[in-house]
C-alpha cells in the first residue's frame, strides 16, 4: 500500500522516447519504482511520441537526443511537441557533453539534460525537479550554456531593423526560406549541411527578434525591398513572398505555406500555424470550387457541344503535362481524374 505522502502527492504523467523500444522500456521500468510517476507512453520514434502527446495528457517528456536514427533529432521533436502542448516540460537524454549539443537542447526549451552515463535512479529525481519548475543539468553542461551566453553579442532587434545585422549568407537563407524551400533544399542550393542551415536560422531569429519561421516570413514580407511593389503588394505582377500570396487568398499558396511550416528538416517547425493555414486553404478552396462550378454552369449556356468537347480535351492534355512536371521536380502529383466533364 502506498504511504499517505505518496497518496497525497501529485502524480506526474510521463512520455518516454529512446532510440529503441527496449531502451524506452528500461527507462519506464526505472520510473515505475516511484509511485508518484506514471509512464503513459513508451515509444522509440518521433511520430509515435507526437501522437501520444496529442492523445493523452503529459507533464514531462523524456526524449533521447538521437531519434529516428538521426543524431540531434530529439531537440527538434521537443520543439514540435511544445508547439502542440506548451506546458510540457522536456528532459533530453544525452550521450555526450558536446557544447553544441547542450546548447541545442536548451534552445529547444529543455528544462533538464540527463546524461545517459548517470545512474537511472537519479532520473526520477530529475523528472520531479523539472516538473517543479527547476533546471536539471550537470555542472559541466551548465558551464557550457553560461559560457555561450556570456560570449554571445546582444543583437536582438525585435523589428525589421534587425535585417541590417544579417550577413550576406543569412540573407540568402531567408530568401530561400521565403521561396518555400525546406531546410534540406536550402542546404542543397547553398552548398551547406542541414545542420548549418539550422544554425543559421537560430542566429537569424536572435538577430531579428523572432522565434519561429512564421514570424520571420511576416517580417521579411513587410521589409521586402528587392523590387518595387505596387498597391496590391506585388512585384512585377507576382506576390512578393509565399506568405503574401497566401494572404491574398490563393489556396495553392496557403497549402504550400502550411507544408513549409510543418517541415522539420533539422530546423524548427510551427505545426499550429501549419494547421491554421491548412484550415484556411481548405475553406478557400471550397469557396473557390463553388465559384468555379457557378462559372462553368453559366458558360455552358453559351457554348456548343463541340466547344465543350474541345475544352475537355485541352484540359486533359494540360493536366497531363502538369502531372509530369510535378513528378519531375519532386512535387506531389496532381489528382488523376479519369474523366473531365463540362457540366457537373
Amino acid at each position: 500500500m502506498p504511504s499517505r505522502q505518496e497518496q497525497s502527492s501529485e502524480v506526474v504523467t510521463i512520455a518516454v522516447a529512446d532510440t529503441t523500444h527496449i531502451h524506452s522500456q528500461l527507462l519506464a521500468e526505472a520510473m515505475r519504482s516511484d509511485r508518484g510517476l506514471q509512464v503513459v507512453a513508451s515509444v522509440s520514434g518521433s511520430a509515435d511520441l507526437l501522437a501520444a502527446v496529442a492523445r493523452v495528457p503529459i507533464d514531462v517528456a523524456v526524449i533521447s537526443h538521437s531519434l529516428d536514427d538521426d543524431p540531434g533529432r530529439g531537440p527538434d521533436v521537443l520543439r514540435e511537441m511544445r508547439a502542440l502542448r506548451p506546458h510540457i516540460k522536456g528532459v533530453i537524454l544525452l550521450n555526450s557533453s558536446l557544447p553544441e549539443d547542450v546548447l541545442d537542447c536548451f534552445r529547444a526549451g529543455a528544462k533538464g539534460i540527463f546524461s545517459k552515463h548517470e545512474p537511472l535512479e537519479s532520473l526520477c529525481k530529475c523528472i520531479r525537479t523539472v516538473h517543479q519548475g527547476q533546471i536539471w543539468a550537470r555542472s559541466v553542461d551548465l558551464d557550457h550554456a553560461l559560457d555561450a551566453l556570456a560570449n554571445s553579442p546582444v543583437v536582438r532587434a525585435t523589428n525589421h531593423k534587425g535585417m541590417d545585422l544579417l550577413s550576406a549568407r543569412e540573407r540568402q537563407v531567408i530568401e530561400a526560406l521565403a521561396s518555400g524551400k525546406t531546410n534540406r533544399e536550402i542546404a542543397d542550393s547553398l552548398g551547406l549541411s542541414p545542420h548549418t542551415v539550422k544554425n543559421y536560422l537560430f542566429r537569424i531569429f536572435d538577430k531579428i527578434g523572432v522565434s519561429n519561421r512564421t514570424e520571420l516570413l511576416y517580417l521579411t514580407m513587410n521589409n521586402s525591398h528587392s523590387e518595387p511593389e505596387n498597391s496590391a503588394g506585388k512585384t512585377n505582377g507576382r506576390p512578393s513572398t509565399l506568405l503574401a500570396a497566401a494572404e491574398a487568398g490563393l489556396p495553392a499558396a496557403q497549402f504550400q505555406l502550411a507544408e513549409l511550416l510543418i517541415q522539420n528538416d533539422h530546423g524548427p517547425s510551427d505545426p499550429v500555424s501549419a494547421y491554421m493555414w491548412y484550415l484556411i486553404a481548405e475553406t478557400t478552396a471550397a469557396s473557390l470550387g463553388k465559384r468555379i462550378h457557378e462559372r462553368k454552369q453559366s458558360l455552358t449556356q453559351t457554348m456548343s457541344p463541340q466547344d465543350l468537347v474541345e475544352a475537355q480535351r485541352r484540359a486533359a492534355d494540360r493536366l497531363k503535362n502538369l502531372r509530369e512536371q510535378s513528378t519531375s521536380v519532386g512535387v506531389r502529383p496532381m489528382p488523376n481524374k479519369k474523366t473531365l466533364t463540362g457540366v457537373s
